[in-house]
């Protein structure tokens, strides 16, 4: 009998503590200002998600500081699942080889929860630039080095026109904006000549011809334009850039969470009506498992690391 009594005071506050998850608003983080495509994306997955929980989810924009803001608010946040991030592959993938020093641990001070969406690099040309594909856009760079200049608004742009020069020795000239809507209008009034970055803002125009679409670094033509071949159909076979979005916890977070959050987003993104939207966002739904997601940042890190160092880019 006293060793049953004696049990009980370590019994009762965990049953007092076990709540059903979650038990109140879940915040979802998002180190980018309102209006860019991580933001839309957060705000149909917010939506979405918030109804099958049955629990508000309530965007919260941290832009600023290269993704530090946003980022570092979600490792530092209680670990019992009511705060959330949602992130551009950059945060986990390049910053920490642009950077000598981050206020946070991409492995160590996450968990993983699923991949959210993919999104490819595209480049996209004034008309005026005399190419109408990738391999014209490579003989005409290789002919006149340097004399391309182009342009985007997120260090991606960047490293990917290195992936580009490093594949096939075509010299072009980069043009940091900030952010994507800059860098349209740029390109849009032959400031620039090129913009190498994700379709979304560049689509309508792309539409009306007064831009032109030369290709995409996805595995597959995007269905939303089907015209635009990939690169490795246009004989760069080992150019490919598919950008992503990933869904994270901060780390300690119970694996009943994970699981049950990893569950429902995985249900969610099958879902035609939400691919459907994303799509019009110009991405595409693609969920994971929270290894397979692991895995993808410390492969996707290591191929950046490689790009990175041959460049010499350093953001300190």
């Amino acid at each position: 009998m006293w060793m049953v009594c004696a049990a009980l005071p370590a019994y009762v506050p965990l049953a007092a503590h076990a709540q059903p998850y979650p038990a109140r608003a879940v915040r979802l983080v998002v180190p980018f200002p309102p209006g860019g495509s991580t933001d839309s994306a957060a705000r149909l997955l917010a939506q979405r998600l918030g109804e099958t929980l049955g629990q508000t989810l309530l965007v919260d924009n941290r832009p600023g500081g290269n993704l530090f803001i946003g980022v570092e608010a979600v490792a530092k946040a209680p670990a019992d699942g009511h705060t959330l991030l949602l992130t551009l592959d950059v945060a986990m993938t390049m910053n920490p080889s642009l950077f000598a020093r981050l206020p946070y641990d991409p492995e160590k001070d996450f968990a993983p929860v699923s991949l959210v969406t993919t999104q490819t690099m595209w480049f996209v040309a004034n008309p005026k630039l005399p190419v109408a594909s990738m391999p014209e856009l490579v003989a005409y760079a290789r002919a006149n080095p340097r004399k391309i200049n182009y342009g985007s608004g997120a260090i991606v742009g960047q490293l990917t026109g290195e992936l580009f020069r490093n594949l096939t020795g075509a010299e072009m000239t980069y043009v940091p904006f900030r952010g994507s809507a800059p860098a349209l209008q740029a390109l849009l009034a032959g400031d620039i000549d090129l913009a190498v970055a994700d379709i979304t803002p560049f689509s309508p125009h792309i539409a009306t011809g007064k831009l032109r679409a030369l290709g995409q670094a996805g595995r597959r033509r995007l269905e939303s334009m089907p015209a635009v071949p990939t690169m490795a159909e246009q004989g760069l076979k080992d150019f490919e850039v598919i950008g992503w979005f990933g869904l994270y916890a901060p780390a300690g977070t119970a694996p009943a969470i994970i699981a049950r959050l990893n569950a429902e987003v995985t249900k969610l993104l099958a879902l035609p009506d939400v691919r459907e939207k994303f799509l019009a966002l110009g991405l595409e739904a693609a969920s994971s498992t929270p290894d397979a997601l692991a895995a993808r940042g410390r492969e996707d890190a290591a191929k950046w690391n490689r790009v990175i160092k041959a460049a010499g880019i350093r953001l300190d």
